[in-house]
């Protein structure tokens, strides 16, 4: 038995359609038609685009190995700073690694002196911190 609808409306017919309320089947739509004028829906004839090549130059690749292994030595000293001489050795091969790679780059030799500076930077923030780490545990076992 079906429920009367709890906001009092009666079902929406479509004309031409009609819905028998208790038969619980719902109306199929009929296919949408076009518009006067319009071509069917796949037949639209579009015109071909102009095809444009696009060619990107870029600049030569970095070319600064001790400078990019200073970095990489550098930043792994700085991270590496807690564990004994680990972080000290691997700051010192940082420093030394990009203070060759700065050469490099000063001479013409390598591309990417950034890298190199950034190295140097952290490599000398590792030293200073186990240099302040040594002398601050030196301190506290005398």
């Amino acid at each position: 038995m079906s429920q009367p609808d709890p906001y009092g409306q009666a079902p929406a017919q479509q004309p031409g359609h009609p819905v028998d309320p208790n038969s619980g089947q719902f109306p199929v739509a009929p296919p949408p038609q076009a518009y006067a004028g319009q071509q069917p829906y796949g037949a639209q004839q579009f015109a071909p685009m102009p095809q444009q090549v696009v060619v990107a130059q870029y600049g030569p690749a970095p070319q600064n190995g001790p400078g990019t292994g200073g970095f990489v030595t550098g930043l792994l000293g700085l991270i590496f700073v807690w564990v004994p001489f680990v972080g000290l050795i691997l700051a010192i091969i940082g420093v030394a690694l990009s203070g060759v790679g700065i050469a490099k780059a000063n001479r013409g030799e390598a591309n990417n002196k950034g890298l190199a500076i950034a190295g140097l930077t952290c490599g000398a923030i590792a030293l200073a911190t186990w240099i302040l780490l040594l002398i601050a545990v030196s301190s506290v076992v005398v």
